[in-house]
């Protein structure tokens, strides 16, 4: 796929706009969360988690404690990473590249709260709007 290119600022745009909509009863387990914006993953960062070529591409990436082992105050914050380029490339259109800004930054924020990924595969499994084919594959997050 061809992909589809926003600046830097509009993507960080994006994902600040998806982070401003969540529901109020989320917005004070929000923080001690930072959201980073980089354009991709480094390659020390997908050695360390034992990633290669052959799999799907890191979209975001989860960083912190599960739940039952933060303190307040005392943890350092949660870390969620976005990654630009990775979801350009998988996108054919602005219209994609927000919707897919939207689910990962939905699929990190899972993590923050609980959620494992397997709990998380009934909905990663559900094919996006934009999908051709209902039983479409989705990348790693």
């Amino acid at each position: 796929m061809a992909g589809a290119r926003l600046t830097f600022a509009e993507f960080c745009r994006i994902v600040r706009q998806v982070l401003e909509e969540l529901p109020e009863p989320f917005k004070p387990y929000l923080e001690n969360v930072v959201v980073d914006v980089e354009n991709a993953p480094s390659r020390s960062l997908l050695r360390k988690l034992g990633m290669t070529e052959a799999h799907a591409p890191l979209l975001g990436l989860f960083e912190g404690p599960p739940p039952g082992e933060r303190e307040y105050g005392i943890s350092p914050p949660v870390r969620i990473r976005i990654f630009k380029r990775p979801i350009e490339r998988l996108c054919r259109n602005r219209q994609e590249v927000e919707y897919e800004i939207r689910r990962t930054v939905l699929h990190e924020l899972a993590h923050h709260f609980g959620f494992e990924e397997e709990d998380l595969e009934p909905f990663e499994s559900r094919p996006s709007p934009f999908d051709d084919h209902p039983e479409g594959g989705h990348p790693a997050h």
